[in-house]
């Protein structure tokens, strides 16, 4: 008479072995990936900010040179864009407690908020230009040039942010988000915390150095 097979003893390390190979955690993965963009950015507004420093600080042309003036819109975006950083925290505070309908309404006022800090800033963006259009035919040194181009990369980034943004709020009113979509809803608030203090460093470095 045959003996019945034993069922084999599950090995841990082995299991470990064989979920190894069938993939690695795309969790992990989006959350490794983000970080790696992020500090990719960061070091690329970094460079922007050191060369605006050095052209400023120990530049011969910076000599006698007249003080940057910043808009006052750019004060209010500063302003706009804090309460944005509000909004993103409560959506994933939402997102995180599975409140979906919490969610839907926090991701709603998240992406007002940061159309209205595009809105703010446009004009301050062309006020930006328009000065150092002067300064060019004077032919006087400025920093305004500069000044308009490290804005506006973060605005094109903030307009960046917000297609993600996008999607969610889509996402969210067809009820299409769950809690499988939390990593989603984090790397976009990541994305978001990361834009925020990027704009604070900028706007303090021009006031300072300015």
């Amino acid at each position: 008479m045959d003996t019945p097979a034993k069922d084999p003893v599950k090995d841990p390390a082995k299991d470990k072995v064989l979920a190894s190979w069938r993939g690695p955690d795309s969790g992990g993965n989006r959350g490794l990936g983000m970080v790696v963009f992020l500090v990719s950015l960061g070091m690329f507004f970094a460079v922007g900010i050191v060369c605006f420093l050095l052209y400023r600080l120990t530049s011969s042309a910076s000599a006698g040179m007249d003080p940057l003036n910043l808009p006052p819109a750019l004060w209010l975006s500063t302003a706009v864009l804090a309460a944005t950083a509000w909004g993103v925290q409560q959506s994933l505070s939402a997102a995180r407690q599975g409140l979906m309908p919490l969610l839907y309404r926090w991701l709603k006022r998240t992406w007002v908020l940061a159309l209205l800090f595009i809105l703010i800033q446009a004009p301050a963006l062309v006020e930006l230009l328009r000065v150092h259009q002067v300064y060019v035919q004077d032919g006087r040194a400025g920093i305004y040039g500069m000044t308009f181009a490290l804005v506006l990369l973060h605005v094109l980034h903030v307009l960046g942010g917000m297609v993600p943004l996008s999607i969610l709020v889509w996402r969210a009113h067809q009820q299409r988000l769950h809690r499988d979509s939390l990593p989603f809803v984090q790397s976009c608030a990541a994305y978001w915390h990361f834009l925020e203090v990027v704009w604070l460093v900028l706007v303090i470095t021009l006031a300072w150095a300015g």
